[in-house]
């Protein structure tokens, strides 16, 4: 017999209690989570994130990509359990703040969201298993491994990434979960297994609607509730298309994957419900997945729709995740309701738009979650990455338009200097290496950008962060590192020569002109 692995009674989502809970509320804990501790991480079902959610601090998932997947669907249940899917702009203003107020989901009301189609959670069997394709069982060709689901795992021809697991190890129901939301998510274009439906049979799938993509997340330190609440996009962010807006837990039929899906038609299917991967999931009488099919949920390019969570440019598509680029460098696109720039305009997450109504005090501790998967569109990933701002949410153009302005300007001094020092640097090397191949010059240059960027960040936070009027040292810092980039180039006088001119360039007193805007 299949286990009865049910997402939301059985632990699958990884949290972390609060700290310093009263005597009533640890009380309350252990009734909801038994075993649960003060500050401790445990994994929990579905339906107790939302009844303790008021006694948890965060969530605590090692892969951003699937903490990014977790907290869109959590934001889809709050939206329903919270009472926050009322289409008025004004009501749900009202709504979210009466919510808040209360400090805690209603538990009549999830209970009325999770009690009356237990059979929707099951991860393993039955007509509609959980965010899985049940016709994948005659349509799917052959069971691959379970390690196939695993995205870290080495893969066919694919190059080992993180885990060295084999293939036919199962996998844990907890994280067969994580994966299905992984590849629903960050799942590539090209081969997958073989399905054949209708009287097509491909191999080829569509990239998924968040791969290669960088998310941001309202968050509070201390309260997932509150987190959970300010996930929820307003009205004015939801889409209008026609068609009952359900996430794919509510729906009553399965997408067709012969036809063009349809846009979402509102925040429960924007959030949950846009995947190009299809997935069925084999179970054993332990509740380990023991084998699965992943290939193609549709033949078309999943239709455009604005993610909340991601910074939209006017061209080009979302900001792509990029390793190499820390978080902070795009702080003010997230606090400015636009950023321009050179080459585009930054249009924040739609998310933050509707937060600087909160409550001061509230606003005064909230920061930003960011979480991103460095990628291709293709099967090719470099890796994942997730940071968390300080309280940076009260300087939200709204709220406090010359503080938002003021971070503006001390990003665009950075990406100034880092311009000039990068400059100076290549005028510095082609002058002591005249004899060496051009193609050396970039990774000196590089070296020396990347030292720059891993000091600016703790100066610009401190600048932000303090209560001093000093702007931030970056003219110093990009100094300081051209001095020791350099060091090797002074064996020779004519190295000496030209790291003095190039030296003497960066320090030169910059022209009265208007600040120059970074490149999105």
């Amino acid at each position: 017999m299949l286990h009865p692995f049910r997402v939301d009674r059985d632990p699958c989502v990884p949290v972390r209690v609060r700290a310093g809970l009263t005597a009533d509320e640890a009380e309350e804990l252990a009734g909801l989570v038994p075993g649960a501790v003060e500050g401790g991480t445990v994994v929990v079902g579905l339906r107790a994130v939302f009844e303790a959610a008021h006694l948890l601090a965060d969530l605590e998932v090692p892969e951003p990509p699937v903490e990014a997947m977790w907290r869109r669907m959590l934001a889809a249940v709050a939206l329903r359990v919270g009472g926050l899917d009322t289409a008025d702009g004004e009501a749900w203003l009202d709504a979210r703040e009466g919510l808040l107020d209360g400090g805690r989901f209603d538990a009549a009301r999830v209970a009325g969201y999770f009690d009356p189609a237990p059979e929707r959670w099951r991860l393993y069997g039955g007509p509609r298993p959980f965010l899985q394709d049940a016709c994948l069982a005659d349509e799917g060709g052959d069971l691959a491994p379970p390690g196939r689901l695993v995205m870290t795992r080495a893969s066919g021809a694919n190059a080992l990434w993180a885990d060295s697991t084999p293939q036919d190890v199962p996998v844990e129901a907890g994280e067969a979960v994580a994966w299905l939301l992984g590849w629903r998510g960050y799942g590539p274009s090209g081969t997958v297994g073989t399905r054949s439906c209708g009287g097509r049979s491909s191999h080829i799938a569509k990239a998924s609607p968040y791969r290669a993509l960088i998310s941001y997340f309202p968050h509070h330190p201390d309260s997932l509730f509150t987190t959970l609440v300010l996930s929820v996009p307003a009205p004015s962010a939801w889409p209008a298309n026609p068609g009952l807006d359900r996430a794919p837990w509510e729906s009553e039929q399965l997408p067709d994957p012969l036809s063009v899906q349809p846009p979402p038609s509102g925040p429960a299917s924007l959030l949950a419900g846009r995947a190009a991967h299809a997935v069925l999931l084999t179970g054993d009488d332990e509740g380990r997945t023991v084998g699965c099919r992943v290939t193609w949920g549709t033949t078309a390019d999943l239709p455009p729709a604005t993610d909340p969570y991601v910074i939209e440019r006017d061209s080009g598509g979302p900001v792509r995740a990029s390793r190499s680029r820390a978080v902070w460098r795009d702080l003010d696109a997230l606090l400015l309701h636009q950023r321009p720039g050179d080459k585009n305009t930054l249009r924040r997450p739609t998310v933050f738009d509707h937060l600087a109504e909160l409550d001061p005090d509230l606003l005064g501790v909230l920061g930003v979650r960011a979480l991103g998967w460095d990628q291709e569109r293709r099967d090719v990933d470099r890796a994942w990455y997730s940071a968390t701002t300080p309280p940076v949410l009260r300087h939200l153009a709204e709220a406090d338009p010359d503080g938002a302005a003021a971070i503006a300007a001390a990003h665009r001094s950075a990406e100034t200097w880092a311009g000039k020092l990068r400059g100076a640097l290549a005028s510095a090397w082609r002058g002591a290496n005249s004899l060496r191949h051009k193609d050396d010059q970039p990774g000196f240059v590089d070296q020396g950008a990347a030292r720059y960027w891993e000091r600016a960040e703790s100066e610009f936070w401190t600048a932000i962060t303090t209560a001093s009027d000093a702007p931030p040292a970056f003219a110093a810092l990009a100094i300081s590192c051209f001095d020791t980039a350099t060091a090797t180039l002074k064996s020779t006088s004519h190295g000496r020569r030209a790291t003095a001119q190039a030296r003497a360039q960066l320090t030169r007193a910059p022209r009265k002109a208007a600040a120059s805007r970074p490149a999105a």
